[in-house]
């Protein structure tokens, strides 16, 4: 059968009509006519794979990743960067629109990303077997289907060189993929580099690698810092485990934004594209502006937005439930001395409503997860007296539905998009509002 794709899904699949019923085409993109078929039907959607495109977009390219489609991760790598950010910027209006019933016009242009190809500075890839040799690879969307990779276009050039550096060393000691069975073996490679150093930890079963790999590890030029961490739960929620041992090397690498440096630990959260969240980080301090009394930071990970607003405020207070975070922004604090920014380890709502009702609060600052603010903090932020927030976004639905919630307190100034992650469908946005 065949369909015309009329929009663009939040995955980056593309949208068509059978009778009205949706249909979701992966690797389809706005204005073709594919024809497909289909995968799955049920009373609200279909889903549909494409046998032959019909009628191909002027937008669609080639992509330069060979396992592009059955890896699935970049979905937006078959059309030019425009058409990438129009499909993002669309997705962001139709969530704004629909369930917070936003005027559309308070959207900025999207700041594009100033690379598209080469960007990422961590991977975190599972790891499996390919010609008698240990390789890691991508689980293709929705199966358990191992794709093994060679060359992965979005991660930083070095990064990509240090992670085959290390493979070849495990390879040498022949470690090999983990084995749910015996418990042993290696789930997940994660590595981050900064300005040239870099922090591997390499996520297994409950054993201990050879001295000697360890030592070869440590010896390729960047290493700088060696973890590992047992990982034996079958469907964890995260991939490290509750176990980390540090193998050699430093406990941190650092980052620098803004002239502050900032210690990273591995479980520690730090945007992808260093670049760009250098841009996100001036527009919160534009829009935060000068001269405050007080800025509070919610879910405030190793403190980059705090550190970088220091200069704005008297004093800042980041509030984050994770430990190895909290610890890492109080040093760096104390390494760059700052002294009018404290950071607390803390449920977020918990402290935030303390906060509220000992002081006045002039700036609230969130960068939340996926799922946005839950309802005990949007309850805190609606009872409390705070002049302006800043709400830092990845998820267009859970911003929408936020500020859906917060308009009865709050109204909308600027709502700015980024593109952090070219190639995806993933699109981050800063809104500031002020209280009504």
């Amino acid at each position: 059968m065949k369909v015309t794709i009329k929009k663009m899904g939040i995955n980056g699949e593309g949208i068509g009509y059978l009778d009205r019923l949706p249909v979701f085409v992966p690797g389809a993109l706005c204005n073709e006519e594919v024809e497909i078929t289909l995968t799955e039907k049920n009373g609200r959607y279909a889903k549909g794979k494409i046998t032959r495109i019909c009628k191909k977009s002027d937008k669609r390219v080639r992509p330069i990743c060979g396992i592009q489609r059955r890896c699935g991760a970049c979905p937006y790598m078959i059309c030019d960067y425009e058409e990438q950010l129009r499909f993002k910027k669309d997705d962001l209006r139709q969530s704004l629109i629909k369930y917070a019933h936003i005027d559309p016009r308070l959207i900025e242009k999207i700041r594009p990303s100033n690379k598209t190809l080469f960007y990422r500075n961590q991977c975190k890839l599972p790891c499996g077997m390919d010609d008698g040799e240990l390789v890691n690879g991508m689980y293709s969307p929705n199966s358990n289907i191992f794709v093994p990779m060679d060359t992965c276009y979005v991660h930083e050039k070095e990064l990509e060189i240090m992670r085959k550096r290390i493979l070849k060393v495990l390879n040498r000691y022949h470690v090999r993929p983990y084995d749910w069975h015996q418990k042993r073996g290696l789930r997940y490679l994660i590595l981050r580099g900064f300005e040239g150093k870099f922090q591997c930890t390499l996520v297994s079963g409950e054993e201990k690698f050879d001295p000697q790999m360890i030592e070869d590890l440590m010896a390729l030029e960047g290493m700088h810092s060696l973890w590992q961490s047992y990982q034996t739960q079958k469907k964890a929620v995260e991939l490290f485990g509750p176990k980390m041992i540090l193998l050699g090397g430093e406990r941190y690498i650092y980052v620098t934004l803004d002239g502050v440096r900032l210690p990273v630990s591995p479980r520690s959260f730090f945007q992808l594209n260093t670049q760009q969240a250098k841009n996100m980080y001036a527009c919160i301090a534009e829009m935060v502006g000068r001269q405050n009394e007080r800025i509070v930071e919610a879910y405030s990970g190793i403190g980059g937005i705090s550190m970088t607003l220091k200069d704005d405020a008297k004093e800042i207070i980041g509030i984050e439930i994770v430990k190895d975070a909290v610890i890492n922004a109080r040093q760096s604090a104390r390494e760059n001395h700052i002294t009018n920014v404290e950071f607390v380890c803390a449920d977020a709502a918990d402290k935030l409503l303390y906060l509220s009702k000992n002081s006045s609060i002039d700036v609230l600052v969130v960068d939340p997860p996926r799922t946005g603010l839950d309802e005990a903090m949007l309850a805190v932020i609606l009872r409390s007296k705070i002049k302006k927030i800043i709400y830092v976004s990845c998820n267009p639905s859970t911003l929408a539905k936020n500020l859906a919630i917060l308009s009865d307190r709050y109204e909308v100034e600027r709502i700015v998009p980024f593109d952090m992650f070219p190639n995806t469908a993933k699109v981050e946005t800063i809104v500031s509002l002020k209280r009504r």
